[in-house]
Formats: structure tokens, sequence, C-alpha cells
């Protein structure tokens, strides 16, 4: 699929400006991340707010000084070879959940598929765990529309390609849509009421008149044969002076 949104070509158009910026003679996986950055669209800009990367640091880390790249018209910054394979894998992306375009959600999952870039790597560094990004992307786009792309798949995804280790390939699930009137139905259940405890004399609710009392009460022992004073509150509704209980 070679199909950009008009969010996608931005995406590229700053990710060159970035490059030009830092003086890089090639557009990289890590120009991309910054054009993401500075995208405003619904999910992968967010996430990556979520997750606290922000373009200044990105920009600090990626920042490679003397690279000698000079810019001007007779320098376009071409993407590097990883750059392109994002571009591919978010176009596999975009088939397997059967969206029409490639939009920033699948470029950023291109990125996390391209393990081995910078910008996964500066991702990675930065404290960002690549395969909980990617299913908080599936996610998120569950949430924004009720499904998953327009009925398709998640791609095929093994941990090795995440970064994550070696290991047989895996498929994620196809995710199903839940029931909306289930959970509206559930949400409208009602609530048991809680019936407060009554003064078992009167009958009023001991939370409005529950009173103490401590008082003291001439007591023996007989272990010691002596006597002494000592205290007892007395627990009782206050509407009708019943006691309900004494404590020592």
């Amino acid at each position: 699929m070679d199909a950009l949104s008009a969010e996608s070509e931005k995406v590229l158009v700053i990710a060159k400006q970035e490059a030009l910026g830092l003086r890089h003679e090639f557009t990289g996986t890590e120009h991309i991340l910054l054009g993401l950055l500075a995208c405003d669209d619904d999910i992968a800009a967010p996430l990556l707010a979520k997750h606290g990367i922000v373009a200044v640091e990105v920009r600090a880390q990626v920042a490679r000084p003397g690279s000698g790249a000079e810019g001007g018209p007779e320098n376009a910054q071409p993407l590097t070879a990883r750059a392109k394979q994002v571009l591919t894998l978010a176009g596999n992306e975009a088939e397997a959940l059967e969206d029409d375009e490639i939009r920033p959600e699948h470029l950023l999952l291109g990125i996390i598929r391209q393990a081995s870039g910078v910008a996964a790597l500066v991702l990675r560094d930065m404290g960002v765990d690549l395969a909980e990004l990617r299913e908080e992307v599936h996610e998120a786009r569950e949430s924004a529309e009720g499904f998953l792309g327009e009925g398709g798949m998640r791609a095929e995804v093994s941990p090795s390609e995440l970064g994550g280790g070696g290991g047989d390939r895996t498929t994620a699930p196809v995710a199903v849509a839940a029931s909306e009137d289930g959970r509206r139905q559930a949400d409208a259940r009602p609530v048991p009421a809680v019936t407060p405890p009554l003064c078992p004399s009167c009958g009023e609710r001991l939370t409005d008149v529950l009173a103490t009392a401590t008082v003291a009460s001439e007591a023996s022992s007989t272990s010691s044969r002596r006597r002494g004073l000592s205290s007892v509150t007395l627990i009782y509704c206050g509407a009708c002076g019943h006691t309900l209980a004494a404590t020592r």
C-alpha cells in the first residue's frame, strides 16, 4: 500500500525538515518519530505524549554533531533503508486492518515493528515498552471506532520483531466488538439500598440518634478484696434512652 493520508504526508514533510534542521544527510526513523510528535492526529501523538515522549528530548538523543548536511534545494534528505522499511511495514499494518490509506498510527506501528531502527531504540531508552505501545495503538483504535479497523485483523508480529527476544511467531487475536447494549444494561442494574440500623425500642435510625455516655461505677476485685472506681461507657439511643451496649 502506497497511499498516505494527508496527516502522514505531513509527518514525512516534518521528518525531512527535522533531518535538515539537525544537519543530517538522510531522513531516518528517528525523524519520522519527530514528525509524529508534531502531528495533531488522535492516536499516535497522544499515545507518545502519554508515555512522556517529547520532541525536545528525542531531538537531543538523535542529534549527531558534525554530520555535514548543509541542506538546500539540492539536498532532499532521502529516506534511509530503515525509514523505507517503516513505510512498508506501515502499509502492511494498514492493509491488515483493512484501512484504505496509511495513517499516523500505522507509521507508529511501523516504527515499533522496525525494532532495530533509531526511533525504536530511542523509545526503549526513554522507558517505552514497544509491545505495550503496540497494544495501546490497537486499543485506541477500537475505542475510537468501536471495532478493529473495518473488521480486519491485526498484523502478525513475533516477539523478536518488538525487541523482546526470540520466540515463535504469534498472531494477535482478532478484536471482537463488545456489546454496547450489554454494557448499558449492566450499568442500568439497580444498586441495592442499604438499610440503616434502627433502634429496637423506638425504631429511630441509629445513624441519626446514636449517643454515648461515660459513667463512673464502684467495682470490687475478688482477687485483692479491694474496692475501687471504674468507668463504663454506655451506648444508647438518644431518642428514647434505650441502652444498646455497655463497655468498660
